[in-house]
C-alpha cells in the first residue's frame, strides 16, 4: 500500500515526542513491505530518500519557517498564525505532490507550519485520510494550556478554533493517544462525521524481565532520577529543580535530558550544585542506555498533556514514573502500581511522593516490575494492525 505522511517536522528538525512517533510508525510500515513518502518542511523545496522512504521538503511562502517558530517574538507570531491556516502556496506545493504521487491513504498529524488548508484538500482529492491529534494546538495558537488557566484567555482564541474546526471538517478517522484529548475535541464540536479512535501511542521496542538488572535499593542510598523533555516552563523543570533543592531528602541526583529556550537559566539554577547533571539534547536510541541508571522517571508537567512519549519510554524500559496528574497521563500511570502521580504544580503533594520513595526505596522494586506489564499491549506491531483495521 502506499502511504503518504504530512507533518510539520521530522528530523533533523524535531521538537517533541509527535516527530517520534511520526518516524516509529513510518519504519515499521516500511518494514512491512509498504511504499511510504512524506510531506514535511525544509529550509527549501527538496526531495530526498532516506532508505526506502522519500521526502519531499516544502518551504511554504510565510514570513518566517515553524522551524523557527521558538525563535521569534509574540507580535511576529500573531501575523504568522494567519497566514499559516490559509496557507494557499503550501496547500498547491502538496496538491501537486499528491497527484503526482497518487497515495492510497495519507496519515496527517502536526499541520501547523505546514497548513490548515490540508484536510480540505483531501477531501476534495478524495484520498482517504487518517489525523493524529497530539495536542490542543487546534483550540490554541501554542498548542499549550496550562493548569489552572484553562479558559480562553482571548476572544481571539474562540475565534481561532471557530476557524480551525471549519477549516479541518471531518476527516475519514481521527486517532487519539489518549481518551482524554478525544473527549477535549469532541465537546467541542470537532470531527462530528469522522469515525474516532484512542490508539496509545507504540512501543517499538518491549524489554523483558530478564533485559532489567536492578539493584533493590536500601534507605539512605542515592536515588538516580531523570527528567527528559523540552526545557520549557509548561514542562515544569523549574518546579522539578526547586521542590528537590528545597526538599529535606539530599541523598539523590537527577539527569536532566533535553534542549530548549530554558537552558540557559537551568544551568545558572543548578550551577555548583554537583546534584544535577544537564545533558542537554541527546538521540533517542541513546534514551533507553540513559533511563537503564535510572530509578525514576520525572514528568512534572504544568500543562495539558496528551500522551506523553517519554512515560512510554521509561516504561518500556522498566523505569516508575512519577508524573502530574494532568490531561491523559493519569490513562498510563497508575497509582503505586507502575509510579505515582500529584497535582501539578502542588509542592505538599510532591513532597508526599518523594518522602515515599526516598524513605521507601523498596517500593520502587515493585513498581519497576509493574512497568513492563502497563505497556505490554502498546507494540508497535499492533498499533500498525490497529491503523489498518480502521481502513
Amino acid at each position: 500500500m502506499k502511504i503518504c505522511f504530512i507533518h510539520s517536522l521530522y528530523p533533523p528538525f524535531t521538537r517533541g515526542g509527535a516527530e517520534v512517533v511520526v518516524k516509529n510508525t513510518i519504519d515499521a510500515l516500511i518494514e512491512k513491505n509498504h511504499e511510504v513518502m512524506l510531506i514535511t518542511l525544509g529550509r527549501k523545496n527538496e526531495i530526498s530518500q532516506e532508505g526506502k522512504l522519500t521526502i519531499f521538503r516544502i518551504k511554504p511562502l510565510n514570513i518566517f519557517s515553524f522551524i523557527d517558530i521558538q525563535k521569534k517574538p509574540l507580535f511576529l507570531r500573531v501575523f504568522w498564525h494567519p497566514l499559516d491556516m490559509f496557507n494557499i502556496s503550501s496547500s498547491n506545493k502538496i496538491k501537486n505532490i499528491l497527484l503526482k504521487e497518487n497515495p492510497e491513504l495519507v496519515i496527517t498529524h502536526n499541520l501547523k507550519g505546514i497548513g490548515y488548508l490540508i484536510p480540505r484538500l483531501l477531501k476534495k482529492l478524495r484520498i482517504k485520510n487518517i489525523h493524529y491529534l497530539h495536542d490542543v494546538q487546534l483550540t490554541r495558537p501554542s498548542g499549550i494550556i496550562f493548569y489552572g488557566y484553562e479558559k480562553p484567555f482571548l476572544i481571539l482564541d474562540k475565534m481561532y478554533e471557530k476557524i480551525c474546526r471549519w477549516l479541518f471538517g471531518s476527516p475519514d478517522t481521527i486517532i487519539s493517544p489518549s481518551d482524554y484529548l478525544m473527549k477535549y475535541y469532541k465537546v467541542r464540536g470537532f470531527f462530528y462525521t469522522s469515525q474516532w479512535r484512542v490508539l496509545p501511542n507504540p512501543i517499538v521496542k518491549l524489554k523483558t524481565q530478564k533485559d532489567i538488572a536492578y539493584k533493590v535499593k536500601n534507605y539512605g542510598e542515592k536515588l538516580n532520577f531523570i527528567f527528559i523533555g523540552q526545557l520549557e516552563t509548561g514542562k515544569g523543570i523549574f518546579f522539578l529543580i526547586k521542590m528537590l533543592q528545597s526538599s529535606e531528602e539530599k541523598n539523590w541526583e537527577l539527569k536532566i535530558v533535553g534542549s530548549g529556550k530554558a537552558e540557559h537559566e537551568i544551568q545558572s539554577m543548578v550551577s555548583g550544585d554537583k546534584r544535577f547533571t544537564l545533558y542537554g539534547y541527546i538521540k533517542n536510541s541513546d534514551i533507553p542506555e540513559i533511563l537503564s541508571q535510572s530509578d525514576v522517571c520525572f514528568v512534572p508537567s504544568l500543562c495539558y498533556e496528551n500522551s506523553p512519549t517519554v512515560i512510554y519510554e521509561s516504561l518500556s524500559n522498566g523505569v516508575p514514573v512519577i508524573a502530574s496528574d494532568i490531561g491523559g497521563i493519569s490513562e498510563l500511570i497508575k497509582e503505586n502500581i507502575n509510579g505515582f502521580t500529584f497535582e501539578p504544580g502542588n509542592k505538599e503533594n510532591f513532597l508526599k511522593v518523594l518522602y515515599h520513595i526516598a524513605r521507601h526505596p523498596e517500593v520502587l522494586e515493585k513498581l519497576r516490575k509493574n512497568t513492563l506489564t502497563s505497556v505490554k499491549n502498546y507494540s508497535i506491531d499492533k498499533y500498525i494492525d490497529a491503523i489498518f483495521s480502521i481502513l
